[in-house]
């Protein structure tokens, strides 16, 4: 009975199955959150360039989903596209460099700087020549400026020079007398040709010489420093007269005439002198004279504070160094030879610093260059001179320059202008400062700074005072 007990069956009841519970881990996120967490991570968008509407559809820039849509197809980015034209719109070519016609003023009047050359200097010129003159009134600079500024040769150049001393005539008619001026205009011709007119144009001296009027009143041309460039980037410095005294009397026309007065002209002659060789290549010394002892002391002065304005000998101040331009002697107007001047300039200058063994000479050397002065002058020649000096002649041009039967002594005006043309632009450009590969707007730029620091040098001021 008891195992019927515990036999006892119950009926079957249907139980579901139980799915297994999975507990969910900490480590994996919502579906959610995956979504939205790289909506958070993405970076904002940036616009390189606004939308313009005159802008064309392919010229806009994309989205960067765009972009990288462009890039798989292998078509080119329009960024880059962008950035290439604004690169050419700020990569403008230069302006054409201007040509200077006339000359301009490097120091005007009252001796300030003058700016305005500044248009026509050109950045990427390296290889330029800077020619600067002085000497007294009316011994020719500005006609020594303009043989060298002459790019191509010219048959009447002597003519040129003996119409230059005249004044332009000025037509005079009677009241009366019109048969005159009608027969003046029938052999007028108004036809122009323009091969005549670019032929005396470029024919023209640049530099503005002595007229009569000039002479007779003893007034200088020149004043302050004319500057010109040349085609071939030859800057020619054309330098108003040294201790002239129609100086003393221009400048009584601000203040009134002391007994200072001319040390002050002295004094600004000598900062004038000391200006170009800073900035020369080759500095010409023009002299009529056979031999002007004080005009060689006048150079030795100069000489002697340009070194010192620079802050002493062998000092560098601002960068500018020990320029020692090449000095060339030049005398006008010779009828001869001044006797044994070579050896006399030797002397004066032994213990100068400008270089006067430039090979800029007359006198034949080993090759004859091409005229025989040799034979013109027998005191002019290797055996008796010595070693070159820079020294030239040129004579005086006659009435009578045109006949070829009468014996001058020398060779003619025209071969001796050439010869001196060619020396001088043939002379070795060594550098004017310390700062390598100077352009032509550097160099002006340091002629600004030159100037500024010769004006303001105590030295001029305490030479003044020793001054009788």
């Amino acid at each position: 009975m008891a195992d019927n007990k515990k036999k006892k069956l119950y009926p079957k009841e249907t139980v579901t199955p139980r799915r297994p519970v999975i507990l969910k881990s900490d480590r994996e996120a919502p579906k959610d959150q995956v979504k939205e967490k790289p909506e958070k991570e993405k970076q904002p968008t940036i616009i390189l360039k606004t939308r313009e509407q005159s802008a064309p559809k392919d010229d806009r820039p994309s989205s960067p989903k765009g972009q990288s849509m462009e890039s798989d197809i292998g078509q080119p980015c329009k960024i880059a596209q962008n950035e290439n034209k604004e690169k050419k719109i700020i990569e403008k070519p230069s302006p054409p460099l201007k040509i200077m016609t006339e000359p301009i003023k490097l120091l005007d009047e009252n001796l300030e700087f003058n700016p305005a050359a500044l248009e026509f200097m050109n950045d990427a010129s390296l290889n330029y020549l800077v020619v600067g003159v002085v000497g007294t009134q009316g011994v020719g600079k500005s006609m020594i400026m303009n043989l060298i500024a002459q790019s191509k040769p010219c048959e009447d150049i002597c003519q040129r020079i003996l119409n230059s001393h005249e004044l332009p005539r000025e037509s005079e008619f009677e009241e009366n007398n019109v048969n005159a001026i009608q027969d003046q205009i029938e052999n007028m011709n108004f036809v122009e040709n323009p091969e005549s007119k670019k032929h005396s144009i470029e024919d023209t001296f640049k530099f503005k010489m002595q007229d009569i009027k000039h002479i007779e009143t003893g007034v200088h041309c020149t004043k302050g420093i004319d500057m010109y460039v040349t085609e071939d980037r030859v800057i020619l410095l054309d330098c108003q007269a040294l201790w002239s005294p129609s100086l003393i009397d221009e400048a009584a026309n601000t203040n009134p005439i002391t007994t200072r007065s001319a040390n002050v002209v002295t004094v600004d002659c000598l900062q004038l002198a000391s200006y170009l060789m800073s900035i020369c290549h080759v500095l010409i010394a023009v002299q009529d004279w056979f031999f002007d002892y004080n005009f060689v002391r006048y150079l030795q002065t100069a000489e002697m504070l340009s070194v010192w304005s620079r802050g002493g000998e062998g000092g560098d101040e601002g960068g500018r160094g020990d320029t020692r331009p090449h000095l060339l002697l030049l005398h006008n107007r010779c009828a001869a030879p001044p006797p044994r001047a070579s050896d006399a300039y030797r002397k004066a200058f032994q213990r100068s610093n400008l270089q006067l063994h430039s090979g800029m000479y007359l006198y034949s050397d080993i090759n004859k260059n091409g005229i025989g002065v040799d034979g013109a002058s027998k005191d002019c020649n290797l055996e008796t001179c010595g070693s070159p000096l820079n020294m030239f002649l040129l004579p005086e041009i006659s009435d009578d320059y045109q006949n070829k039967d009468i014996y001058r002594g020398h060779p003619s005006f025209e071969t001796l202008a050439k010869r001196l043309r060619a020396t001088v632009l043939g002379v070795h450009r060594h550098a004017i400062t310390n700062v390598p590969n100077l352009s032509e707007k550097g160099w002006f730029h340091f002629c600004n700074k030159a100037w500024e620091s010769i004006r303001k040098c105590t030295f001029f001021m305490e030479y003044e005072r020793f001054l009788p």
